[in-house]
């Protein structure tokens, strides 16, 4: 079927205290794969890139061309997002080339700096009539593609304000949660708690890779409605590359058959979770 449009997802998953896996890839064996785990498990799906994942496939023209593609051999709900862009002209970029939602990451801007820029964004996606998330407070760790910093959790009080002042449809939150490794500390259930109880949109985890299933089953019955992973499907890919290497060093349509084969078991046990929509 075509792409749907995430909106209407994420917002169910909100409702119904469920949450939807946002799937970071690379490739079109990762694509292929994460587009077959949902069609086995009879779940939506996000298909997300970052810049470093657009950089690997050859840009957003390219990426939501191939997306496009392969959502329309599928009868799975397939909707495809721009991950951790930090400048409109990337917004634009992946407007124009169909992507369904974007997300503006100023989360390392001083908080007005970062206030003005998700406002211009949010004008951006108004007039698009797409979804706009935004991550307030910073997510640090070790992933391509993100801007890497020191952590700083998200306050729970300026997060109703950047709500308020912005009108961002999603809130990516900092609570424990760490790209490309464990969580810093583990989840922070009482913060992301707060923060729930001062806004109301659909909240956003990225990092889930270093998170454990009852962490994540714990976030998202606090609000949490789409859950970002992208390490667990990478070391994924390059496992089942590895693993097909060892015996054939030569057989590189082999090894990247393979790598497809394991983020298709990877993603599918994500979207099978008990917390999944």
């Amino acid at each position: 079927m075509p792409l749907v449009d995430p909106g209407p997802i994420i917002a169910q998953a909100h409702q119904s205290g469920r949450a939807v896996i946002g799937a970071n890839v690379s490739t079109i064996q990762m694509v292929r794969a994460v587009v077959q785990a949902a069609e086995t498990a009879q779940r939506p799906v996000l298909i997300q890139f970052n810049r470093s994942g657009l950089g690997l496939i050859g840009g957003v023209d390219v990426a939501a061309l191939m997306v496009k593609s392969i959502a329309d051999e599928s009868d799975a709900q397939i909707a495809l997002h721009l991950d951790h862009a930090d400048t409109l002209d990337e917004l634009t970029a992946a407007i124009n080339a169909g992507f369904g939602s974007v997300m503006i990451d100023g989360s390392t801007l001083p908080f007005e700096q970062h206030l003005t820029l998700a406002q211009s964004a949010k004008g951006l996606t108004t007039w698009s009539r797409l979804p706009l998330e935004a991550e307030l407070g910073h997510v640090a760790g070790d992933e391509a593609g993100v801007t890497i910093g020191e952590a700083s959790w998200t306050d729970p009080d300026q997060a109703a304000r950047f709500v308020d002042a912005t009108g961002v449809d999603w809130l990516a939150v900092a609570v424990g949660n760490t790209h490309g490794g464990s969580a810093i500390g583990g989840l922070q259930a009482e913060r992301l708690q707060a923060i729930r109880d001062a806004v109301s949109v659909p909240l956003v985890l990225h990092g889930a890779s270093g998170l454990t299933d009852d962490e994540l089953a714990t976030a998202v019955e606090l609000g949490v409605a789409k859950i970002n992973v992208g390490t667990a499907l990478h070391q994924a890919a390059a496992q089942g590359m590895a693993d097909w290497l060892e015996d054939r060093p030569q057989d590189l349509r082999g090894a990247l058959a393979a790598a497809e084969e394991r983020v298709a078991e990877s993603a599918q046990s994500l979207l099978t979770a008990a917390w999944a929509l």
